[in-house]
């Protein structure tokens, strides 16, 4: 096929009738550019086929709109879900978001990290894979990127994190049930090398001890964080 050459902001102002820097006011989404000469030069934008190579633009401004969302499992609804909310907040703001499933793998995880950082990304979002280590975020927060971890924290890592008290729900639940008269427990946490495990279960535990349910009377089973893994805990603990 014959090479075409790449339109340009000029060729925009031509079409559009207008100055070459309202084009580039235009691009940037100004609002001190009137609706209807932008609306001419988005029509201009269709017509001559330009392309925005947003990255460039990000170094000559030498900052960047778009946030990683690196997240730990999108199969999993809940993640899902997770992901849709930031989603939705970071476009009400004009922010670009760039959502990456590393699939519960820290190597695929750093891999997405690595990219990520040279595609210079403004901040980042991230729900930790099983198996990450505080050592895995060393190289971003020597970079200066701004990190949050979102559900899930990483022992002895300073990096600030989102997520609910879950030592505390845990406690809540088990007084509940003991509440309502219950006496025989059953604890699905999700897998034991995940700090979220500990914190439930630990909230689990002190209720029980706290309320007088002996230690025979609870049942703790281990799985994996999905549902089909969740029925699996519910028949073994009927089963007992």
């Amino acid at each position: 096929m014959a090479s075409r050459a790449k339109a340009t902001i000029l060729d925009i102002a031509r079409e559009a009738g207008v100055s070459k820097s309202t084009v580039s006011l235009v691009l940037q989404g100004s609002g001190l550019i009137r609706p209807e000469t932008a609306v001419k030069v988005r029509k201009a934008i269709e017509d001559v086929g330009y392309v925005y190579n947003r990255g460039a633009a990000n170094l000559r401004k030498a900052h960047s709109n778009v946030i990683g969302m690196v997240i730990n499992d999108l199969t999993n609804p809940f993640f899902a879900e997770l992901a849709v909310g930031m989603e939705r907040v970071f476009q009400a703001a004009g922010i670009v978001p760039f959502i990456a499933n590393t699939a519960e793998n820290p190597v695929r995880q750093e891999e997405v990290l690595k990219s990520l950082l040279e595609q210079g990304v403004a901040g980042l979002i991230v729900s930790p894979a099983r198996g990450t280590t505080p050592g895995a975020f060393r190289r971003i927060e020597a970079a200066g990127v701004p990190v949050v971890f979102a559900m899930r924290r990483l022992p002895e890592s300073r990096i600030p994190a989102i997520a609910p008290d879950n030592h505390r729900g845990a406690y809540l639940a088990t007084q509940h049930l003991i509440g309502k008269g219950h006496r025989r427990l059953a604890f699905f946490g999700g897998s034991s090398d995940l700090v979220v495990y500990h914190d439930r279960l630990g909230g689990f535990i002190e209720a029980c001890e706290a309320l007088g349910i002996p230690a025979a009377n609870r049942t703790i089973v281990e799985g994996e964080t999905s549902r089909r893994s969740g029925m699996a805990c519910l028949e073994t603990a009927l089963a007992a």
